[in-house]
């Protein structure tokens, strides 16, 4: 069973519109959590698709999850976040590493491994982001 580039088109569309309004009323890191939903999101499909066989270099997805990584890099203040930032900037980078050997071997364990290190930041994320009680 493959999935149908209709339905991934269609839902592709509606996360976007969905995403956008959210967008517009968030703060930065509301921002950055939002980010890393939908590359948890993004990755699921990627894997999906490489556990059934499907190749995934080249689509959509695996260029949104390129972008997505690219972001966070990017909105990374290496000035006010010092070694942290640095930090994060090498695991982003890496994880793009690890995207594109996974795309080229076809490999859902790489994958895994991806979202489970994007799954741990949101976290960490989340964690930190909120108020303190």
């Amino acid at each position: 069973m493959s999935l149908n580039p209709a339905t991934l088109r269609a839902s592709s569309a509606y996360r976007k519109i969905h995403h956008e309004s959210r967008a517009a009323a968030a703060d930065p890191v509301e921002l950055v959590s939002m980010l890393y939903e939908e590359l948890e999101t993004t990755l699921g499909v990627l894997t999906l698709l490489a556990r059934k066989g499907q190749p995934f270099a080249t689509t959509e997805q695996a260029h949104r999850v390129r972008m997505m990584l690219i972001a966070l890099d990017a909105g990374l203040d290496h000035q006010a976040g010092g070694q942290l930032a640095t930090t994060l900037s090498g695991i982003y980078h890496g994880m793009r590493s690890q995207l594109d050997r996974a795309a080229t071997a076809g490999d859902p364990a790489a994958l895994d491994e991806i979202a489970a290190g994007v799954a741990s930041l949101h976290a960490a994320w989340s964690k930190i982001s909120r108020p303190a009680v």
